[in-house]
């Protein structure tokens, strides 16, 4: 049974509608920017309609989700939060943090299609997988995953197993802790000096793993330490080797309770506020204490979820 039939028996669309909507999926994206953490920089997001979105997470939930994800890629996996991604490196002295540059637009349907030879897709099937899953760039006349599509975190996720394969062996034979979140590598360590040659050789290892173009950032780049502070993906790794949230999200999270319990907070913002208390819970549950200590135990129950 072909793709686009599996598609019509289980998607409240006619054959003509999703003729229609797989022909024109690539085009079918709202776009639309987002600041990003460093001052001035936004970032380009692009929204697949209702319509593409339902037929992705389908493809998602029935075609993708039979292929592995490696174990050191932590981000985009179920009841898997970004403390997994920081514990492995939490007793290690050094520390490296790599950024791909671009990620999930370097992944084009050639490279998916490279991927899936030897699958149990059809050619027929892989071009319509390639027009669901993939956005039109116009300015390179190429198909590229959209940050902001359903589908593309598990698909990079897939893309990419061979090179958290090669990545994590050449570490785990050199004594370095491996992990990947997204397009954020982190290398950790009790060796000195070994983190340096482990980057020199990062492309070597990036063009033996996987065909995709990937940049390394090397903007975004961080050597670190145990004494000048370590931080993997907005957590901290304190010296006593626990991990925090860190004291300028503590200051601001104070500020943001006191304004709820005197009815400061909008709506929003206390939706905002009840959502990190929960994350928090699950990253430092003792500074929950500290805020009950600190603020009374029924203001924090209230912003519990």
């Amino acid at each position: 049974m072909s793709l686009r039939t599996r598609l019509l028996a289980n998607l409240p669309f006619s054959k003509n509608e999703l003729n229609l909507l797989i022909a024109s999926a690539p085009i079918r994206y709202k776009e639309y920017s987002i600041p990003k953490r460093q001052p001035n920089k936004r970032r380009e997001v692009s929204q697949p309609t209702p319509e593409i979105k339902l037929i992705q997470r389908w493809v998602v939930e029935n075609e993708l989700n039979k292929f592995p994800i490696h174990e050191s890629a932590r981000a985009y996996k179920k009841n898997v939060g970004l403390i997994a991604n920081v514990l492995p490196h939490k007793n290690n002295r050094y520390l490296l943090k790599v950024d791909f540059k671009d990620f999930f637009p370097s992944i084009t349907n050639h490279d998916f299609r490279k991927f899936m030879i030897g699958t149990e897709f059809s050619d027929d099937d892989l071009h319509d997988l390639s027009q669901i899953l993939f956005k039109a760039d116009h300015k390179t006349k190429t198909l590229r995953l959209a940050i902001g599509a359903p589908s593309s975190p598990l698909l990079s996720n897939i893309l990419l197993y061979s090179l958290d394969s090669v990545i994590h062996d050449h570490c785990k034979e050199i004594e370095v802790t491996y992990t990947r979140y997204a397009d954020d590598l982190s290398f950790s360590t009790n060796r000195p000096n070994l983190l340096t040659s482990l980057y020199e050789n990062l492309p070597i290892l990036i063009s033996s793993g996987t065909d995709i173009h990937l940049t390394v950032n090397i903007e975004k780049t961080v050597h670190t330490s145990k004494g000048n502070g370590r931080r993997i993906t907005g957590l901290t790794i304190t010296e006593k080797n626990e991990i925090s949230i860190g004291r300028e999200r503590k200051r601001i999270l104070n500020a943001q309770v006191f304004r709820f319990k005197n009815n400061l907070l909008s709506i929003e913002d206390i939706e905002k506020l009840k959502g990190y208390i929960s994350f928090l819970r699950s990253v430092e549950p003792e500074h929950i204490n500290r805020l009950i200590q600190k603020y009374g135990e029924s203001t924090i129950l209230a912003l519990q979820r």
